[in-house]
Formats: structure tokens, C-alpha cells, sequence
């Protein structure tokens, strides 16, 4: 039986995504953002795109900055220890960028729902909350059983979801390291809401790789799209036990950020006149890669 060869370019990934698409971005906060995908949407242009994600930072203020969005949802927007991202600050402040309000519980609901094939997930966390008050898309409701309140999230469908991984092999089964914090591992749930998947990964492995550890595949083939090998493709954002954030960059971003002229100056640099991922990665360095790096382990 002929087997489907699902790896591809990034120009060619990242062609799949239509302007006005709804599109889900996996990773957290400063952890294992698809940043090399989100580099290439914004060298293509893309334009008029909902963002939905759970736990976000320069993948969102990225697409905020380049004009890609003016709709997001998600719980946070923000640098970590670095302070509130500067181009989602000055959206909201300025209402170029609508927020729809969520808490980390119920972001993570909307795509449980979505992942489902459910079109609301109940959720009492909104009750009393500010998201219930500023997000109109949550709905109050009774439960007709016991007459508990509940509020009502809207699924998360996305058009296309964009996670990064560690390894995957040519036909799209994905998997992550076995070391890995696994409590707040999202990006499975936000794969499987989606109509289509791309998934960047450090490396394409054999079959045989993988099917030496299944215990380590998070997206069988029947949920992947498409499979880019990007390393160092979650840069500047951390990957699981394979390099750290780069904390060094993003303080740069952050601070070039503050501005709109000093951004699009920043945009210039790394992005847009960069041809693509493996230029971007000559422009950092490998000696500064490598200084991010931490050591493998395998259990």
C-alpha cells in the first residue's frame, strides 16, 4: 500500500492558510510556539485571520503588529517575566484589535469542545466572572436536571491549527519527547478541533522511530495535514527540553516593540527581509543556538 507523504515546505504549509481563516495556535505562553510558521504567514501576507489559542505571547503580538488580526481569543497575551506584549497592548488601547475574554479553563474548554465535535462546552468557571460580563459569546443557561447555573462557551473550530513538535514521521504521526510538562499540554486538543493541521517538528523520523515509541505519539496521521521540518522552528520560544527560551531576543523584541516605527524596523530585520527559515536561523547564530540548547535525555 502506497503511503502518503505528507512533508512539504514551509512556503507551501503555510500557502494553506486563506486570508480570513480562523487559525489556532498551539504552544504556551513562552513554550513551543510554531514560530517559524508564524515568521512565514507574515512574509506571505496573510491578512483578515481570527486568532485562537490558549496561552499566548510574541506568536499573537507578532500577527497583532504585522496588520494579520484584528480578532483574537485567547486567556493572555504577554512576555512572561518581560511584561504585557506592546502591539496587543496598543490594539486593545487603541480598539484596532478585538479581545474576546477567556480564562485558561475556558479556552481550554472552547477547544475540548471543538475536539469533541461539540458546539458549546459548559463551564461554571465564568459564573460571577469578568469574562461572562465582557465576553458576549458566553451565554448564560440552567441545567435541566438540577437547576445549577452554567454559562455556555462557544467550540473552538478552527479553520486550520498550527502547533510545533519534536518529531514526526513522512506520513504526519507526531510525537513529543517523553520528557515534557504534561499537565498543560494543549496542543493535542487544539490539533483535533481544527478542519485542517499543520504541524512544524524539529525532525522527520522513520516510521520505524516512531513505531518503536508509540507511547510518545500525541496526533496519529489521520489528524495532520501537512508536516514541516523546522528546526529550531519554536525560536524564540522554548521547546520542550531542547533549548530554552531565548530570553536575550525576546527582551530585544520587547523593547523594540514599544513603538510602532521601532517594530516595523524589527519586522524588517528578522522578517520580512529574511527568505526564510534557515536565513533567519544563519541571522541568530548557531553559536548563540547552541548556547540555548539543553542536554537530551531519554527515559
Amino acid at each position: 500500500m502506497n503511503k502518503k507523504d505528507k512533508t512539504t515546505s514551509l512556503s507551501e504549509a503555510v500557502s494553506l492558510i486563506n486570508d480570513g481563516d480562523t487559525v489556532a495556535v498551539g504552544g504556551s505562553l513562552i513554550r513551543r510556539h510554531p514560530m517559524a510558521i508564524i515568521y512565514e504567514m507574515i512574509r506571505q501576507g496573510k491578512k483578515g485571520l481570527t486568532l485562537l489559542g490558549w496561552n499566548n505571547a510574541i506568536d499573537f503580538d507578532l500577527l497583532i503588529g504585522a496588520g494579520s488580526t484584528n480578532t483574537i481569543e485567547t486567556s493572555y497575551v504577554g512576555m512572561a517575566m518581560l511584561g504585557l506584549a506592546n502591539n496587543y497592548r496598543r490594539g486593545i488601547q487603541d480598539k484596532s484589535v478585538r479581545i474576546y475574554e477567556h480564562s485558561e479553563t475556558t479556552a481550554i474548554d472552547a477547544f475540548r469542545a471543538g475536539s469533541m465535535g461539540w458546539t458549546f462546552y459548559p463551564s461554571k468557571t465564568p459564573l460571577g466572572s469578568g469574562i461572562q460580563k465582557h465576553n458576549d459569546r458566553v451565554k448564560p443557561t440552567t441545567c435541566p436536571f438540577t437547576g445549577e447555573k452554567f454559562a455556555l462557551l462557544p467550540a473552538f473550530t478552527p479553520d486550520v491549527a498550527i502547533i510545533h513538535a519534536h518529531v514526526a514521521d513522512y506520513v504526519g504521526n507526531v510525537q513529543l519527547d517523553p520528557i515534557r510538562e504534561l499537565d498543560n499540554e494543549v496542543d493535542t486538543l487544539i490539533a483535533k478541533s481544527a478542519k485542517k493541521v499543520i504541524v512544524s517538528v524539529e525532525q522527520v523520523v522513520s516510521e520505524d522511530c516512531v513505531q518503536d515509541n508509540p507511547h510518545l505519539t500525541i496526533l496519529p496521521k489521520f489528524f495532520v495535514d501537512v508536516i514541516v521540518e523546522a528546526p529550531f522552528g519554536a525560536h524564540p520560544t522554548a521547546c520542550d527540553c531542547r533549548y530554552d527560551y531565548d530570553l536575550d531576543f525576546l527582551r530585544e523584541y520587547h523593547g523594540q516593540s514599544k513603538t510602532p516605527e521601532q517594530f516595523q524596523n524589527w519586522l524588517k530585520k528578522y522578517v520580512l527581509d529574511v527568505k526564510d527559515h534557515y536565513d533567519y536561523l544563519d541571522m541568530i547564530g548557531t553559536k548563540h543556538l547552541l548556547s540555548i540548547q539543553r542536554p537530551k535525555e531519554v527515559r
